[in-house]
């Protein structure tokens, strides 16, 4: 498969995803990044808010999203990881990594990644 058709199913993925959001969850999420440079890769690695040069970002198959409640007027985000739980559930139910589980303990059934607001196109 070629990178634009993952990208269109990535896409695709992604509306499901809000609109999972808004007609089962009944909140309305907000897409807060998706396509990154290479040079903002490389800011967010040196400040150790990512921890790869290789993210799916850089190829526009991952997006991070944020309840609209949890999304400040200054930008700043206030949120707790149970909250995108049912989300990340959804989301790897139709095929995709969700990045609530990134650093998770595989002996144990609790959800405690550092990025619940991490979807990404699973390959």
């Amino acid at each position: 498969m070629t990178l634009r058709e993952k990208q269109c199913e990535f896409w695709n993925m992604v509306a499901k995803l809000i609109l999972y959001a808004k007609e089962f969850l009944g909140a309305s999420i907000t897409i807060i990044e998706w396509l990154r440079t290479i040079d903002t890769q490389r800011v967010l690695v040196a400040r150790g808010a990512s921890k790869t040069m290789n993210s799916k970002h850089l190829k526009g198959l991952a997006v991070d999203v944020v309840f609209i409640e949890d999304l400040t007027d200054d930008g700043e985000l206030n949120y707790e990881i149970d909250k995108y739980v049912n989300l990340g559930l959804f989301w790897e139910s139709i095929g995709g990594t969700w990045g609530g589980r990134f650093g998770d303990d595989p002996n144990t059934e609790k959800i405690d990644g550092w990025d619940a607001m991490h979807f990404q196109y699973k390959e």
